[in-house]
């Protein structure tokens, strides 16, 4: 790109070709190295939408090729023109400094797309490009006011707040086209100050420069973060439901699973054992002459047949009660708590009115919730009285059990899969479940809207 400018006879001093060769040698060079370290460090495309992107950017585009350019163009002009070299170092390295600081970032934004990102904003960047350029029209024209540098600045901070980085660049490149443009024409207030100082100019755009595009960027930046925390948590609520929707699938799962079970145990092992029982009954039917060395050992063994095939009838009646499922739910909690207070030896009360119209889901969800916390109290809170408590009132089923054990902390103690259990399932019926404890015994409570159940 800078080969034709190089040799163009009207912008360029009269010199030797072969000076004119070598820098441009030296440009190219210049642009090929820093575009391949970017590459590398950066990637393809190179986007400066980070911090770390963009501090990489500067230490690769507006240090390190700035300097080496600027060694071999002062040395080129030292031989050749007569230069001193080190004002011809700074001239050259700072010369090429900016213009990586100033005007590569534009180019590289917008071929990298990263207007695509304006089209939410497109009416605030029209309104925004009008006043900028409005701006800048008045700092040429109030020429000498020194207020009219500051002009452009508010509308440079709302374009890093607001229009992305390619904004605040693009107002940064405009901003130096019409000083530069202010200078050749003789007019603006920098023509005043730069007669002074040439560096001024320069150190003014680098000044500015860097701050609104660091602003622009950390702004982006936090955008970019917003955005994939809001992402992470769609992504972790779309988990959740997922997760929720398959503890609700699981226990029904389970359920389905159970009634299997109890069908195979009391179809499968409990006739069986029925037959077996039967022919024990045959063998101790015969006469004791025939049997009188057996005869003790056939009783013994009808004994441990029959505890065997009463507790393979219990199992099944845990698994899936048949009294539930045909009697109803407070003869099945009645059946539960005698059947529990003889197997643990231990006192349990129940106090649980005549209901009825209650679906199959509400009856098993008050049934399990009951079955696990007389567990719990019997296991892990050692209770010797434990008092089930089942009311309606007003379309609300409430059950209540309460234990004398010795409680425990329910914010230091994980939560088992029992108590997860009875939360998941009465969040599946939009109930509410509670437990209280301390070491004078735990209170479990759990409430169904059973109209909304029904309608």
């Amino acid at each position: 790109m800078t080969l034709p400018i190089r040799f163009v006879p009207a912008v360029r001093v009269p010199v030797a070709a072969w000076f004119l060769w070598l820098t441009w040698t030296n440009d190219a060079a210049k642009g090929l190295l820093t575009a391949h370290l970017l590459q590398l460090a950066i990637g393809n495309p190179i986007r400066l939408n980070t911090v770390r992107r963009y501090a990489t950017y500067l230490g690769i585009a507006v240090v390190l090729a700035p300097t080496l350019s600027g060694f071999f163009g002062a040395l080129l002009r030292h031989l050749a023109l007569g230069h001193a070299f080190w004002p011809a170092f700074g001239q050259w390295s700072l010369g090429d400094a900016l213009a990586n600081l100033v005007v590569t970032p534009t180019l590289l934004l917008w071929l990298s797309r990263e207007y695509r990102g304006l089209p939410p904003r497109l009416f605030e960047a029209i309104v925004w490009g009008i006043g900028f350029a409005f701006c800048l029209c008045c700092a040429l024209i109030f020429d000498e006011s020194i207020l009219a540098i500051y002009a452009p600045f508010p509308f440079l901070v709302w374009a890093a707040l607001r229009l992305r980085t390619i904004g605040a660049s693009s107002g940064l490149f405009l901003t130096t086209v019409f000083l530069i443009l202010g200078i050749s024409r003789h007019k603006g207030p920098f023509f005043y100050l730069i007669a002074h100082d040439m560096h001024f100019l320069q150190l003014f755009l680098a000044v500015l420069a860097l701050p609104i595009m660091f602003v622009a960027i950390l702004f982006e930046e936090r955008q970019q973060a917003e955005a994939r925390l809001l992402k992470t948590q769609e992504e972790l609520n779309q988990n959740y439901k997922r997760v929720r929707d398959l503890t609700g699938r699981l226990i029904h799962s389970q359920e389905e699973e159970r009634s299997r079970i109890a069908r195979e145990l009391h179809d499968g092992l409990a006739q069986q054992f029925t037959l077996l029982a039967l022919g024990l009954d045959r063998l101790e039917s015969m006469p004791p002459e025939k049997l009188a060395v057996a005869h003790e050992d056939v009783v013994e063994l009808r004994r441990q047949t029959d505890e065997v095939a009463t507790g393979v009838r219990e199992v099944a009646r845990q698994l899936h009660s048949t009294i539930l499922q045909h009697l109803g739910l407070p003869n099945a909690l009645k059946s539960l708590c005698r059947t529990f207070a003889q197997q643990y030896q231990v006192t349990v009360d129940l106090a649980a009115e005549p209901l009825e119209d209650l679906t199959d889901d509400i009856s098993l969800c008050f049934f399990r919730v009951t079955q696990e916390a007389l567990n719990n109290a019997v296991t892990h809170g050692h209770a010797k009285r434990i008092t089930v408590d089942l009311a309606r009132d007003a379309g609300l089923l409430s059950l209540r059990i309460k234990d004398a054990g010795i409680g425990f902390d329910p914010a230091a103690r994980p939560e088992g899969l029992g108590l997860v259990s009875m939360q998941e399932r009465l969040r599946l019926l939009g109930g509410k479940f509670s437990i209280r404890s301390s070491p004078q015994g735990t209170v479990v409570e759990a409430i169904v809207d059973c109209s909304a159940q029904n309608s």
